[in-house]
């Protein structure tokens, strides 16, 4: 989605002040890796992700469980010697 839309928004994969250790809403299943991950650690992907977020303060974060990520196209990797592809050929 990145790719294709200026922003994205992301609910609770940053856990919020309400993340629990329930797998699903739906069963009573209790299980801390459903959240961390348990076959390789989530910690590093949700640490990119919460410093690539568009939100201000880390509050912001863990408060309103919602991360806004800039979609590809409006990032800007400050060039460093790299062309971007053409368009035509």
């Amino acid at each position: 989605m990145l790719a294709l839309c200026r922003q994205v928004h992301v609910y609770e994969y940053i856990p919020s002040s309400r993340q629990t250790d329930l797998c699903h809403y739906f069963e009573p299943h209790i299980n801390a890796a459903c959240t961390l991950g348990a076959y390789h650690p989530l910690l590093y992907e949700k640490l990119l992700v919460q410093r690539m977020s568009a939100s201000t303060t880390p509050d912001d974060l863990h408060q309103g469980s919602r991360v806004t990520l800039p979609g590809f196209s409006t990032v800007d990797c400050g060039g460093g010697g790299i062309a971007a592809p053409s368009a035509t050929p």
